[in-house]
């Protein structure tokens, strides 16, 4: 390890061009993703798709459902796991202290995300990539062949979980506490319509007051049951099989395996693609809060799609860039500024849509919002590229480096 004291981050000359092109490509899946619940209480998500949509909403619902919603997340959990790889390498070729360092980093997203969820929007994922990340302290020096193997175990304890709670159900179901039990279940599908009409009102008439507080019972309720306890496990798993991804060098030196990424392809394919067929027509009406046999087959279908298609459009890009593409190379500069971009969509939907803005909430259709989100992405392409000729990170990519260094970074470009 250096003996140095003084941190100094990565220069852009020393970035992993690619993974920037795929973080670009994650935020737009990530727009697509999120723009329904800029329009849609959070707590809706645990039913599936909305199927009274019709004609173009629809279509475009149901794509976003089966092809894009929780691939994505994945997506930015892998590279998450690989940033963690990556800076901590570096930091310890730099700082006698790498752990210390990446804990401030840490925390500083950690705050990125708490002012977010609490103040902005409740879809945030930052604050639990913060929390995650802490416990990746406890896999520093695990190597990368079983980083990913306890990714998995990870991933399969979250769905083994929901069995246990379906097969659990199940046989309550088939005791004397049989009605107890539906009238409980009753009782919950009650609160939650009553919470979700609430929220339709809240977010459509409330002052910036009363959403935060509103927000704040949504999130609870999302968190503070058994949310957590099937989210988290999924997101740290993701983001060690990252990490292994990142140590092995399949994506940061992605011409020497050529033929793994090939591999990824297939394999992503193979198993992602007909598991989200499945889901897109069979799991549309899924209810994920009470768990059931069909519930729980679901629920795993959705975890290999999500895994599977995320690892085959990275594969993708990867091949589409080192074949030569040059309009992939157009993604890099969204990715290099992923923090200002994912803070900016938040931003700007909240205010378009919500009471204390411009008020839109609820009267565009899917299809609308979602051209609203490319044509928000597609200035953020235009917009990145012009900011980092100019400058050398983005705003919020200022911030945190600033913070995480604990001292104010160049920002502008040497002329």
């Amino acid at each position: 390890m250096s003996s140095l004291t003084t941190a100094t981050p990565t220069a852009p000359q020393e970035r992993m061009h690619l993974l920037d092109i795929i973080r670009g490509f994650a935020l737009l899946g990530i727009l697509l993703m999120n723009i329904e619940y800029f329009q849609r209480p959070l707590v809706a998500m645990a039913y599936g798709l909305d199927t009274s949509q019709t004609g173009l909403d629809y279509a475009t619902a149901w794509s976003v459902y089966t092809f894009v919603q929780g691939k994505f997340y994945t997506m930015f959990s892998l590279l998450f796991g690989m940033g963690f790889v990556l800076f901590l390498d570096r930091a310890r070729e730099k700082v006698s202290s790498p752990r210390w360092l990446y804990f401030r980093r840490i925390f500083v997203l950690g705050l990125f995300g708490f002012v977010h969820i609490v103040y902005i929007w409740g879809g945030d994922i930052l604050l639990t990539y913060a929390i995650a990340g802490l416990f990746l302290l406890l896999f520093v020096n695990t190597p990368a062949r079983r980083l990913w193997k306890w990714g998995v175990a990870f991933i399969a304890l979250t769905i083994l979980l929901y069995w246990f709670g379906a097969w659990g159900i199940q046989m309550a179901m088939n005791s004397p506490a049989a009605p107890e039990m539906m009238a409980d279940f009753d009782e919950q599908r009650a609160v939650m319509a009553e919470m979700i009409a609430n929220a339709h009102q809240v977010y459509a008439t409330g002052s910036f007051a009363e959403v935060v507080q509103f927000r704040l019972s949504e999130i609870a309720l999302m968190y503070g049951g058994g949310g957590i306890i099937f989210f988290m496990p999924t997101i740290l798993g993701t983001i060690l099989i990252g990490a292994s991804l990142a140590r092995l060098n399949i994506f940061t030196k992605p011409i020497e395996h050529r033929q793994t990424i090939r591999k990824l392809l297939i394999f992503g394919l193979l198993f992602g693609l007909p598991s989200a067929l499945f889901v897109g027509l069979f799991g549309i009406d899924i209810e994920l809060m009470i768990p059931d046999y069909r519930g729980a087959q679901v629920f795993t279908l959705q975890a290999v799609a999500n895994l599977g298609l995320c690892l085959a459009y990275m594969a993708i890009l990867t091949v589409l860039y080192l074949s030569g593409k040059k309009w992939i190379q157009y993604l890099a500069p969204a990715g290099r500024m992923a923090l200002t971009n994912y803070l900016t969509h938040s931003i700007v939907f909240t205010t378009l849509f919500y009471g204390y803005g411009i008020g839109l909430y609820g009267e565009y259709g899917r299809f609308g919002i979602t051209l609203m989100a490319l044509a928000l992405y597609g200035f953020q392409l235009w917009l990145s590229t012009w900011w980092l000729q100019r400058f050398q990170y983005g705003p919020m990519e200022w911030v945190w480096r600033s913070a995480t260094y604990l001292k104010l970074q160049p920002m502008r470009k040497a002329a």
